[in-house]
């Protein structure tokens, strides 16, 4: 995409972190702050999208480990509003699989079941859908459905 840089995240300044902030306003800085130190560990892995110099997108995946090591889960994609419906999540996603070490064969994630838009990115993406967890979350005081999504590799 003419503008877009993809890349994994390994700058962890203050910038960074008022970016993330940017994007997760409902996180308190030193969380952002909290979590990327935690992803210098390497059991997980972010990725975002760079527009002008800010990131607009970011995704996060984590690794499995032992039995699951061949195992990926993305916990998470986020799009700036403004920059949503331009298929930068799309491409975003499509640099993270292509990022993941060839061992790593099976992607999971789970998406709110009223998220149409994300569902469609998702399986535009080969995503298939395989259970439906009841509550799997809360937003705002009230429970949400996931829908459980894999992709083979």
């Amino acid at each position: 995409m003419e503008g877009i840089e993809f890349k994994e995240l390994a700058d962890t300044n203050l910038n960074t972190i008022e970016e993330l902030h940017a994007l997760f306003p409902h996180w308190k800085k030193s969380s952002v702050q909290k979590k990327i130190k935690m992803t210098n560990r390497r059991r997980d892995k972010r990725f975002v999208a760079i527009k002008n110099g800010k990131i607009i997108a970011h995704v996060k995946i984590v690794f499995g480990k032992g039995l699951h090591n061949h195992r990926v889960e993305v916990t998470s994609l986020i799009v700036e509003p403004r920059d949503r419906r331009h298929k930068i999540g799309t491409e975003l996603m499509k640099y993270v699989l292509k990022q993941l070490p060839s061992d790593r064969n099976l992607v999971l994630l789970a998406v709110d079941s009223k998220n149409k838009p994300a569902i469609d990115l998702y399986a535009k993406l080969g995503f298939e859908e395989y259970g439906h967890l009841k509550k799997a979350s809360r937003l705002n005081g009230k429970y949400v459905d996931n829908y459980l999504m894999k992709k083979e590799l």
